[in-house]
């Protein structure tokens, strides 16, 4: 029998970094925008950060998208809103 926990342990790390990296975004878009949005409205495929809320902040978001992005840039996030 093969061990498989550490294969499996490297998911967990992933799951963590994930939500670090998603309590950075909403720290970022509450301080570029003044909104503040949940964990579960955010979306990470691949380089791309999808935000499924209200159309409303969505636009607000991307007015402020190259300043955000910087901003994640210099955190060394690099994910494109989409």
């Amino acid at each position: 029998m093969y061990n498989i926990s550490g294969f499996l342990h490297k998911f967990l790390n992933l799951e963590r970094d994930n939500n670090t990296k998603l309590s950075v975004i909403l720290e970022t878009i509450k301080k570029e925008t003044d909104i503040e949005l949940s964990k579960e409205m955010l979306e990470i495929k691949g380089d791309n950060l999808k935000i499924n809320c209200n159309p409303v902040f969505r636009n607000e978001i991307f007015m402020h998208q190259s300043q955000i992005e910087n901003s994640l840039k210099s955190s060394k996030i690099f994910l494109k809103i989409i």
